[in-house]
């Protein structure tokens, strides 16, 4: 069975189940695995012409630009014959409208705080770069008066597949920004970045500011960025000078051909579990309601709800706890740093000064060399201890969780107690969730290889020459050891507070999916009570043929 006929085998199941969200998510994620669709989130900063970037790359004014925010609906722009759009509400199915009308259900003047109650917007395109499956979204941008346009945003993260992440030189990279683009990176390897309104500034302006976004991304991401495109989307519609399209556009479609594919099968994967373990749990609580009391379910309803509240108040409280236990990670962390660097300095410059004495190149052509073996060996070392410390950081941070796994244990025991039991899996995965941002850099700005060293070494005596290109490759080795050592440590103390946050927000999550499941429960199995003890008996086993089903789905995925 292919991905999209087990996912409408779960829509079916699913609407069987009295759970039409969940069906209509099946639905969607089953249309998008037939036609070979992933996504490319369009992020960024309220303003930074995110729109009239998409705009300009589908060749259409599709999408509504201008100064009035956004409000909290997503816009994907996918391919089709001709151009049309079509909204999606709470309470209906997606209707065709005017895309010339789209402010009508997606700007703040027009639709302030989502107050219809928009779900979802879609528009048509026929542009080549969209034919090959990939999708553009264009998010609701961050800093817009409406809260409900970062959050939309944020809701939106898990369902993206790439990232398109628009800066400017005016603001130049915010905190709030760079903290969509810091979560964004943690489940994505593809970004492209894009510095856009490149004719809103002079050229010092934006090279200043492009240093400076290129800095902050580098050290704080600690992962390479590659190029940043500087077009201005504005000037390309109305056929003004090019900038870095082209090159931007290439890049795009190379994304779409090298990884498109393995994109929608990562996407396929997710989705399936997350909708088999939800509907799972769904039936498994219906099928508990129906032979309890009405009021007892009532009972129990408001007993679940109230200690899901001290739940999730507790986790706030353990969040502050869990601050003070990162500082002192961060100390081991960098203990061990200095350890390794007082253990490996030294015998990593002895195979240096070796390889020196081994080499019979003069000159400029032995500083190339040592500088290259310095480097070479550096890597050697990092990735050494790099292998020994990841088991040893995972096991530091698990113990820093250890008190939230003993809430979430008492709270199970607590649910236990008090009699309920078949609820969604709360036991938290206290693995690193965020992944390693490392990577070596070689800082090359700072080499001993160099036009000055050069000319010098050509008027010095070659003992003393070969003596002082050989300290200059040691320096250069051990400041290599220095930086990259402090770059790994960085990074490990950024992944526990990542995966903590993380952490503490799937378990929100799953609190508040507990509340609502038991809910529908209670309330489907007040309408059958109502009906009579033969209802009751043919619900039951209605469910239970339900949940032999999704046994069923679930062992064909395990074989795929």
């Amino acid at each position: 069975m292919t991905g999209p006929d087990t996912l409408r085998h779960l829509a079916r199941l699913a609407t069987e189940a009295g759970s039409p969200a969940t069906a209509r998510e099946a639905d969607a994620l089953a249309e998008r695995l037939a036609e070979g669709r992933f996504y490319v989130a369009c992020v960024g900063q309220f303003k930074r012409g995110k729109s009239t970037l998409l705009n300009a790359l589908v060749g259409e004014s599709v999408l509504p630009t201008g100064v009035v925010p956004i409000t909290a609906a997503v816009t994907v722009v996918r391919h089709g014959p001709e151009v049309r759009a079509r909204v999606r509400f709470e309470d209906r199915d997606w209707e065709e409208c005017d895309p010339r009308g789209l402010a009508t259900y997606v700007s703040e003047e027009h639709n302030p705080g989502n107050e219809k109650g928009v779900t979802g917007v879609e528009v048509f395109v026929p542009h080549p770069l969209l034919g090959s499956g990939m999708c553009f979204v264009d998010t609701p941008g961050l800093g817009s008066v409406s809260g409900a346009s970062t959050a939309a945003t944020r809701a939106f993260v898990p369902h993206i597949d790439a990232a398109l992440v628009v800066l400017g030189a005016d603001p130049p990279i915010t905190g709030e920004e760079f903290a969509l683009i810091r979560e964004v990176a943690q489940q994505l390897d593809e970004l492209v970045f894009v510095f856009n309104k490149a004719d809103r500034t002079s050229d010092r302006e934006r090279a200043e500011a492009m240093r400076f976004t290129e800095r902050v991304l580098s050290e704080q991401l600690r992962r390479p960025i590659g190029r940043i495109f500087e077009v201005s989307a504005l000037e390309r519609l109305q056929g003004g000078p090019p900038h870095d399209w082209e090159a931007l556009s290439v890049r795009l479609a190379s994304l779409a051909q090298r990884s498109g594919a393995d994109l929608v099968r990562a996407a396929e994967l997710r989705g399936i579990e997350a909708i088999l373990t939800r509907l799972q749990h769904e039936l498994l609580l219906q099928d508990e309601a129906l032979v309890r009391p009405v009021e007892e379910s009532r009972t129990r309803l408001d007993g679940l709800r109230r200690l899901v509240a001290e739940a999730d108040a507790s986790l706030g409280e353990l969040g502050h706890r869990l601050t003070a236990v990162q500082e002192r990670l961060s100390s081991t962390f960098i203990d061990e740093r200095q350890e390794f660097f007082r253990r490996a300095l030294p015998a990593a410059q002895r195979a240096l000064v070796d390889s020196a004495d081994r080499e019979h190149r003069r000159g400029r052509g032995l500083r190339g060399y040592l500088t290259e073996r310095a480097m070479e060996i550096a890597r050697e070392w990092l990735a050494r201890w790099k292998e020994e410390q990841e088991p040893r950081a995972e096991a530091l941070y698990q113990h820093a969780v250890a008190r939230f796994v003993d809430l979430v244990n008492e709270f199970r025991a607590t649910l236990r107690s008090a009699g309920l039991e078949n609820l969604p899996p709360l036991a938290p995965d206290t693995r690193f969730r965020a992944r390693s941002g490392f990577y070596f850099t070689g800082m090359l700005r700072i080499a001993p290889e160099s036009v000055g060293s050069a000319v010098l070494d050509l008027v010095r005596p070659p003992r003393r020459r070969r003596r002082l290109i050989e300290r200059d490759a040691v320096l250069y080795l051990e400041r290599l050891f220095e930086v990259n050592t402090a770059r790994m440590t960085n990074d490990f103390r950024d992944r526990v507070m990542e995966s903590r946050r993380l952490l503490e927000g799937e378990m929100r999550t799953r609190l508040r999916q507990i509340v609502e499941s038991a809910e529908r429960a209670a309330e489907r199995a007040r309408e059958l009570q109502a009906a009579g003890a033969e209802a009751v008996q043919a619900e039951r086993e209605r469910l239970r043929r339900l949940r032999a089903e999704l046994d069923q789905l679930r062992l064909r995925q395990e074989e795929v």
